[in-house]
C-alpha cells in the first residue's frame, strides 16, 4: 500500500508571480484571492512543498517511470490571463499550447476556466498520439530490417 502512495503525483496548479499581481492590481487583494483560490483548488491538489522526501522516496521516484500533469496559470504585462498544461511521462515532456480565458468569470463559475484546460489536455493528447505513433513506425522498421 505505501509503494502505491509514492507513485502516485496527482495533477498540480501553479500560478506565476506576474498572474498574482495583475489580479491583485486588477481586482484587489480580496477578490484576487478568492479567484486565485478558485484557480488553484480546481483539480484538490495538495501543497507539494509540505510534503517531506525520504531518500527511500527519491530512490524510487528516479527509477520509476513517472506521469505528472501539470497545470500552469500565468499572465503577461498587458494582463491577459493564459492556462498552459505540462504532461511529463518519464523522460518525455509534451507542452501545449496557451490557451486565453478571463480570470473574472472563476470567482462565479470555472466554466471557462474548464473549457481552457480540456483546451490544453486535449492538445497533450493529440502531440502524444502522434509521438506513439512515430515510435511504433519506428520500431516497425527496426525489426523489418
Amino acid at each position: 500500500m505505501r509503494i502505491l502512495k509514492l507513485m502516485h503525483k496527482p495533477t498540480r496548479v501553479f500560478v506565476s508571480k506576474e498572474a498574482i499581481n495583475n489580479c491583485r492590481k486588477m481586482y484587489g487583494d480580496d477578490l484576487a484571492s478568492l479567484m486565485l483560490e478558485s484557480v488553484r483548488n480546481f483539480d484538490k491538489t495538495r501543497n507539494v512543498s509540505q510534503i517531506k522526501t525520504s531518500f527511500l522516496k527519491k530512490v524510487i521516484n528516479k527509477l520509476r517511470p513517472e506521469k505528472e500533469l501539470t497545470i500552469n496559470v500565468i499572465s503577461n504585462k498587458e494582463k491577459d490571463f493564459f492556462v498552459k498544461s505540462n504532461l511529463k511521462v518519464g523522460n518525455y515532456n509534451f507542452v501545449s499550447k496557451k490557451v486565453p480565458f478571463n480570470i473574472s468569470e472563476t470567482l462565479n463559475t470555472l466554466k471557462n476556466y474548464k473549457h481552457s484546460i480540456e483546451q490544453t489536455k486535449d492538445d497533450i493528447i493529440k502531440q502524444l498520439a502522434e509521438f506513439n505513433k512515430l515510435k511504433r513506425e519506428m520500431n516497425r522498421k527496426f525489426f523489418r530490417i
